[in-house]
């Protein structure tokens, strides 16, 4: 207490950009203090053998009720001054103690979005250089009210998200229930639910890597219906340890198979590539390892308050590890597109030395078919019709990474404190949109690009009548 006053500030902010601006602040100026405003009015400990230079008197209450009067720590606008603690006084707030602080917020220009701040506040004193460290167990505790008036734990922001998680969960088992139905009607022998585009009287082949995304929206399902359970659970008793490790872990989860799946797609694992060549298997280890790290800082996370030193270098390493891991599934996706395109040029230069005894007209003619909408032989317009999938799954790709990891971030910047679920909306109907079209590019065909056809297109039809549904 002679080198430092040590509170903690619940001050109201508008957005979290202007919390991180000030937070920032902060951090560039360490001699500015957070509760400067509440100083004049800090009494210290009474107990003379705690040296101070500070007025000697009597600190507030075990209990401060603010509102009542402008002793103390008493302050007339909380939206502006905010709700202060003091840690002034061992004999009272410091262990086997407890400070304890309540209040009421009933005044319409009160609301907003609070952050609580704790701060060692530096004494004007000769000795600037000292080093303090302080140690503390906080619990706080907040309530709300819904629009029915009922009890809440969640945050004004927060109250929706209980039931737009679960009409998620139950969007993501629509699409669950749509998926799984289509491969076992195909599995059965009977009619898809999507029929080809091209007329052809074929069954659809469903391969591995339709199992696996079978399995991917499952746990998608399954994960957002435990953060819509653990979102009610918070609301009702303010906590919820159990649910939120089983959310944890059903992320983690589906974390590894969502970028799995995304990385065995765009390397076109399947029928046309029945093996992982080398270095698509080095790049699914890689990826394996990025998700156990990063989902090992989300747990971390979870545990620690921000603004600490440990929460800032885990939060600097979980950005650091999702930008990998994006980058990492989008390198078999370019392998792939590179590869069809050379095989889309080697059938161009055959065609054109097949038909370059018919002179320049045809040569022309030739090459400009491959490349077009109609090209010569069907071989060609599989192949042309893989790359166009596999190009627009990298578009789709690049442009869900960009959405979810800066347009929802930069979004989020500006909403108010009511809004702030909107943040979470937006990001899980990208995902949603996402997983859709992803399904439906690659969904089991007969034309889809992981069916490699040999030879004309009668053979084609041969080959897909007399293949086995696993």
């Amino acid at each position: 207490l002679q080198y430092a006053e040590a509170g903690f500030l619940l001050k109201r902010f508008e957005s979290e950009s202007d919390f991180t601006k000030y937070h920032e602040t902060v951090m560039e100026k360490p001699t500015m203090c957070v509760f400067e405003s509440h100083r004049n009015k800090d009494y210290v400990s009474i107990d003379p053998s705690n040296i101070d230079d500070d007025l000697l008197g009597a600190d507030d209450q075990f209990e401060v009720k603010y509102g009542k009067d402008d002793t103390g720590h008493q302050t007339k606008d909380v939206k502006t001054a905010g709700v202060y603690l003091s840690m002034n006084q061992p004999e009272r707030s410091w262990k086997p103690h407890t400070a304890s602080i309540e209040y009421s917020f009933k005044k319409k220009q009160d609301e907003g979005l609070y952050f609580l701040l704790f701060q060692l506040c530096q004494r004007d004193i000769e000795n600037k250089g000292i080093e303090i460290r302080s140690s503390f167990e906080l619990d706080l505790h907040f309530k709300n009210y819904d629009s029915f008036g009922n009890p809440s734990y969640l945050t004004a922001g927060e109250m929706k998200l209980p039931g737009m998680y679960l009409y998620f969960s139950i969007s993501y088992a629509l699409c669950f229930a749509l998926w799984a139905g289509n491969i076992r009607n195909i599995r059965l022998g009977r009619d898809p639910i999507w029929t080809s585009p091209r007329g052809v009287s074929s069954r659809p082949s469903v391969h591995a890597i339709h199992h696996l995304m079978t399995l991917l929206l499952g746990l998608k399902t399954v994960t957002v219906f435990f953060e819509a359970w653990r979102y009610h659970s918070i609301r009702i008793h303010g906590h919820a340890e159990f649910l939120s490790a089983v959310y944890l872990c059903m992320s983690f989860i589906k974390g590894i198979f969502m970028f799995t799946v995304i990385l065995l797609i765009g390397s076109g694992w399947s029928l046309v590539k029945p093996v992982l060549g080398d270095r698509e298997k080095k790049m699914v280890w890689l990826v394996l390892v990025l998700q156990v790290i990063d989902n090992i800082a989300v747990a971390v996370l979870s545990q620690e308050t921000e603004g600490e030193k440990l929460y800032e270098d885990w939060s600097a390493l979980l950005h650091f590890v999702d930008i990998l891991c994006c980058c990492a599934v989008l390198v078999p996706i370019v392998w792939q597109v590179n590869s069809l395109e050379k095989v889309v040029e080697a059938e161009a230069e055959s065609s054109d030395t097949t038909d370059g005894a018919n002179g320049d007209k045809n040569e022309s003619n030739a090459i400009t078919d491959v490349e077009s909408e109609n090209p010569t032989t069907a071989e060609a317009g599989r192949t042309l019709q893989k790359l166009k999938t596999f190009q627009r799954f990298y578009i789709l790709v690049v442009a869900y990474i960009y959405f979810t990891r800066i347009v929802v971030y930069l979004f989020a910047t500006m909403l108010g404190y009511r809004q702030t679920w909107l943040r979470y909306f937006v990001t899980e109907l990208g995902t949603l949109v996402f997983y859709s079209v992803v399904g439906f590019l690659f969904r089991p065909m007969d034309d889809n690009p992981y069916f490699e056809a040999k030879g004309t297109e009668s053979e084609a039809v041969e080959i897909e009548f007399s293949s086995t549904v696993l």
